[in-house]
């Protein structure tokens, strides 16, 4: 399964250079019969204008395969929510509540009315 997909990536990356790759392989066919600038030899085209139309050919049938699988939709996403207000409470009146009995046992407050000072060596 990697060799499969390494190849097809492979195959992704060069398939661009695919025109290049033909143009120098078969330059001089290229050069004598299908350049269209055969009878102005002051260009030194050289085949270039073939490979250029294979180029551009190459690179529209990318593109155009990316635009014939794509879907253009157009959406508007709206979003509305509710304020809730949670200031809406009541006011109780304010109750002292009565301190149990068993609390009041257990507290007490000694109070120092003398500052403790630790002794001086």
């Amino acid at each position: 399964m990697k060799t499969a997909a390494l190849i097809f990536a492979l195959f992704l990356l060069v398939k661009p250079i695919i025109p290049v790759l033909e143009y120098a392989a078969f330059y001089d066919y290229i050069k004598n019969e299908l350049c269209i600038n055969q009878d102005k030899p002051e260009l030194a085209c050289n085949g270039k204008c073939h490979l250029k139309k294979e180029l551009a050919k190459a690179s529209n049938s990318e593109t155009g395969n990316e635009n014939s699988h794509s879907i253009t939709a157009e959406q508007s996403i709206v979003f509305f929510q509710n304020t809730i207000n949670y200031y809406d409470f009541v006011i109780l009146k304010e109750q002292n509540p009565k301190i149990s009995v068993s609390y009041n046992a257990i507290y007490k407050y000694h109070y120092m009315n003398f500052i403790f000072h630790p002794p001086l060596t």
